[in-house]
């Protein structure tokens, strides 16, 4: 089992016109054998961590101390893909805006706008997931002052505005 998050689950829930290079997976969350899932990952032409200035398809192994993620939880878990030996699983969509408020680009703003219209998600659920954020993310600086920003963003987004 693979646990991503990030641009790649915007996607496989359809955002239209969405592409992104990447795949994030939560290594600490997925349940597989890494060395496996890198060598099958490279096989399939999808290599693993490779230098910043890849211009290719490859996926983002994060490791815990850069994970801006809430960890999961059955209540909280959505299976987006299920094969014969891999499942595709993610967090629920506050978690997801969560993990986006590190950064909160234009890009992150348009992933949370199709998130909002995709489930009703309220400012109380993503403070309570950014509550759940692992340290150092929970308390970070930039994380609450966009989790405001996100707060009134929701408000003009949610009337018709942007």
């Amino acid at each position: 089992m693979v646990y991503i998050y990030g641009s790649a689950v915007c996607i496989l829930l359809d955002e239209p016109d969405r592409t992104s290079l990447d795949i994030d997976v939560a290594g600490p969350y997925s349940d597989v054998d890494y060395g496996a899932f890198r060598h099958a990952a490279e096989e399939a032409g999808l290599p693993v961590n490779p230098r910043e200035d890849t211009g290719k398809n490859h996926i983002e192994w994060i490791q815990a101390l850069r994970l801006c993620l809430p960890k999961p939880s059955p209540e909280r878990t959505t299976v987006l893909w299920q094969g014969a030996r891999l499942t595709v699983k993610s967090g629920s969509p506050a978690d997801l805006i969560a993990s986006k408020l590190i950064r909160y680009d234009a890009i992150d703003q348009g992933d949370i706008q199709y998130l909002l219209t995709q489930a009703r998600v309220t400012y109380a659920e993503v403070a309570d997931a950014v509550n759940r954020l692992p340290a150092p993310f929970n308390d970070d600086c930039m994380v609450l002052e966009n989790l405001e920003n996100f707060r009134a963003d929701a408000e003009l987004w949610k009337d018709g505005a942007a």
